[in-house]
């Protein structure tokens, strides 16, 4: 069964909205395919259930609950040493 793919605020809606069109349908595909495959070869565990997902020169940062089977869509955002500041704080 395959996960439900959530974002964490309206936050990420925006931060999504400001990837440039060429790059957000490569984002938006890697996010949905997120749902079959939440670990995907490549992804990054930075903490405790939380994960980093490089897709072109943004970053995506989420989190994985099991027992519910939800992908929560933390942060996306280009590289940066800020992205991966407070990541508790996005959940």
């Amino acid at each position: 069964m395959p996960y439900a793919i959530r974002v964490a605020s309206a936050r990420v809606e925006k931060q999504l909205a400001a990837v440039s069109e060429a790059d957000r349908a490569h984002v938006v595909t890697r996010l949905l395919a997120l749902a079959d495959q939440p670990r995907p070869k490549g992804g990054k565990a930075l903490a405790r259930n939380v994960y980093r997902l490089r897709v072109g020169r943004y970053r995506v940062i989420y989190k994985i609950f099991d027992r519910e089977q939800i992908v929560l869509i933390g942060k996306v955002a280009p590289r940066a040493a800020r992205t991966y500041q407070d990541l508790e704080d996005l959940f």
